[in-house]
């Protein structure tokens, strides 16, 4: 697989994440909800259970669904940082692709919340096919707030892997993922003179 990073760089840190035009209209592209099967309603796009989408497949041998152990018992989650799809040894997340000539936008969401794994000492990698995305990711340093990573590709391929590679003794989790068509728009005029970087948004706070 072909998937090419565009060459630009932005570290921003912002409340929410929604940044795209109100009056651009989210494809229906995918948008999981992980270690979960309820569906999730947030802002403009509904997040799919990972259990229940017939479109998106993901490693399960050694990976379990974790729920919050705030979340009031029999009680369905209300936010995409309720649960989280935990992986002991290499896994990923596979997406059919079938428009190969747009700009496509990942975002990844992470956010450890008090459960019967503590979260925040997972170390991890996450990368695609070409390119390795979050060396070493840990929460152990941050603040007690979601995170999400923006990322843009050029994915020439009909298939796009998101891979989790947990460092020794630890393990990977992902409480969310998008992936969808990036809008025309959502990338400054000014970006484009920074050169031979690639895209890559952090955000903080709740969606």
């Amino acid at each position: 697989m072909k998937s090419i990073l565009l060459p630009l760089v932005f570290l921003f840190q912002f409340s929410s994440i929604l940044l795209i035009s109100s009056a651009y209209t989210l494809p229906d592209k995918y948008f999981i909800n992980c270690g979960s099967d309820t569906d999730i309603k947030s802002v403009n796009r509904v997040f799919t259970g990972d259990l229940n989408s017939g479109s998106v497949t993901f490693t399960k041998k050694d990976s379990s669904q974790v729920p919050d152990s705030n979340q009031v018992a029999g009680q369905a989650p209300t936010t995409i940082y309720q649960t989280a799809r935990v992986f002991r040894q290499t896994s990923r997340y596979e997406f059919q692709i079938t428009n190969t000539s747009t700009t496509y936008l990942v975002r990844l969401h992470f956010f450890a919340f008090p459960s019967t794994i503590n979260l925040s000492t997972a170390v991890f990698d996450v990368s695609t096919s070409e390119f390795s995305l979050l060396p070493n990711f840990t929460f152990r340093n941050s603040t007690n707030a979601p995170t999400t990573k923006e990322f843009l590709f050029n994915i020439t391929s009909g298939k796009f892997d998101i891979y989790f590679v947990p460092q020794v003794s630890s393990f990977a989790f992902v409480n969310a993922i998008e992936v969808f068509p990036a809008p025309e728009s959502f990338i400054p005029d000014t970006a484009l003179h920074i050169p031979d970087t690639a895209l890559h948004i952090t955000y903080c706070g709740k969606d």
